[in-house]
């Protein structure tokens, strides 16, 4: 986890204009030619721009890239605090909007994005998807993104309240622009008759209509269908009333629906004439209404972050965890591939001797003890060395757990493998020495005829 760094601006430190600017410069070209950096993700959305990378020294490779391209508003997470970070921003933690969805959509593009370059390593790539299950379970085990705190959303929560459900009714939308965009966007996630986009500039309707699959109306016509909508949402920035008291007064007269009309007005100047709502079938909210209920929400979700931290710190010890087995796995893999080869050149010495015609029970013990031996020989020698009690302990009570509690009876000590082949070694040099001997000092023809 150490090797894991995050370089990170955000609305708390950069206004829009700073993180525009910071987004344009910092770029994928900064970490793919730094020999130093295994992996790296840049996330960029309006509120924050941030660069994750895998490096041996993720502190100085961050510090090098914020020094050159002078982010002096920037701050820096390494190793734990870097992954930490990572999942409070997937969480909604960190947003301008506590426990925003939207932040984890753009991490998963992001993650799957940096997937596809080749761009993120498999170290970054296990701490990206331990961040969106933790964001995963923040939004199923808590209430973090539950009631709407964007005036934009407390809109539609409103419409939604008052107006019984908005199952099967027909809404028209007045203004295309953000605000417009994002109450549209959740408009279109309910079950409506119809939604109805009106907007001065026809084309940017059209455009925001096409891509949720709604109509599009020029804001001339507004009368036509306010006098046939359930709701109309107004959230222009236009400087006079898109709705005043005689167009409204007129739109009631022709009104095709016994419904009453509920009119929400989120814009700022305000859209609608305050004497609409005197009219008979209207009602009428403003931003006033608006606020109350986001800082309602906004009060229940903040009572939800400490349960969100303890889900990211249980998801901090997994991933924790996760990296701990894989240098076990390493470890085991060393071991299996120590023994393998002992069992190789110890196999091959048997051969040899049954080849020579030694006894095969002989060979067959020579062989276990030497694998045995030679196999446990640097294992064991790294263990006497190894002053770490509690380690010892732990591996004490496991391996009681494993083999039983009575480690006193039929002890086996490491000199009792120093058997191995060495007998039919000892016999082997005898047989060569008399061999040998036989061969200087031959017997005398006498003696070979008796």
């Amino acid at each position: 986890m150490h090797k894991i760094g995050a370089l990170w601006l955000s609305h708390k430190t950069c206004d829009v204009l700073e993180l525009e600017e910071v987004a344009d410069q910092l770029t994928l070209d900064l970490f793919s030619e730094d020999p130093r950096v295994s992996g790296y993700a840049i996330i960029k959305t309006c509120n924050r721009v941030e660069a994750y990378i895998t490096s041996e020294y993720p502190r100085e490779v961050l510090e090098d890239v914020a020094k050159r391209l002078k982010l002096e508003k920037s701050g820096i997470f390494v190793g734990k605090d870097a992954v930490e970070h990572l999942m409070r921003v997937s969480c909604g933690l960190e947003a301008m909007i506590v426990g925003e969805d939207q932040i984890l959509g753009q991490i998963k593009k992001c993650h799957r994005d940096s997937r596809k370059e080749g761009a993120i390593d498999s170290l970054l790539d296990m701490a990206f998807e331990r961040a969106i299950k933790a964001a995963k379970r923040a939004r199923s085990e808590t209430k973090i993104n539950e009631g709407s705190v964007s005036i934009g959303s407390a809109a539609v929560e409103l419409a939604d309240m008052i107006s019984g459900g908005l199952d099967g009714k027909s809404i028209v939308v007045i203004g295309a622009g953000d605000m417009g965009t994002l109450v549209a966007k959740a408009l279109s996630k309910k079950s409506l008759k119809a939604m109805f986009i009106a907007n001065r500039t026809y084309t940017k309707a059209r455009r925001l209509a096409g891509e949720l699959c709604c109509e599009v109306v020029k804001l001339d016509d507004k009368e036509k269908y306010l006098s046939a909508c359930d709701i109309a949402i107004c959230t222009t920035s236009a400087p006079h009333y898109i709705l005043d008291f005689k167009l409204m007064a007129r739109v009631m007269e022709h009104r095709r629906t016994d419904n009453e009309l509920l009119i929400i007005d989120i814009a700022n100047p305000k859209d609608v004439e305050e004497r609409v709502g005197e009219l008979k079938g209207i009602e009428l909210y403003d931003l006033d209404s608006l606020y109350e209920i986001s800082e309602e929400n906004l009060k229940r979700r903040l009572s939800e972050v400490s349960k969100v931290e303890r889900i990211i710190e249980e998801e901090l010890e997994i991933f924790q965890y996760i990296l701990n087995r894989q240098k076990a796995e390493v470890l085991i893999t060393m071991l299996y591939k120590h023994g393998y080869h002992v069992m190789e050149e110890e196999k091959k010495r048997a051969l040899r001797y049954l080849e020579k015609g030694r006894d095969r029970k002989e060979v067959l013990e020579g062989f276990s003890h030497a694998v045995l031996a030679k196999t446990l020989h640097t294992p064991t020698k790294i263990l006497r060395n190894y002053t770490d009690a509690n380690f010892i302990d732990f591996l004490i009570l496991q391996f009681e757990k494993e083999f039983g509690a009575d480690t006193e009876s039929n002890a086996y000590s490491e000199s009792d493998t120093h058997n191995g082949f060495e007998a039919l070694e000892t016999e082997g040099a005898q047989n060569e020495e008399r061999d040998g001997a036989e061969r200087e000092h031959p017997p005398a023809r006498s003696e070979v005829r008796s």
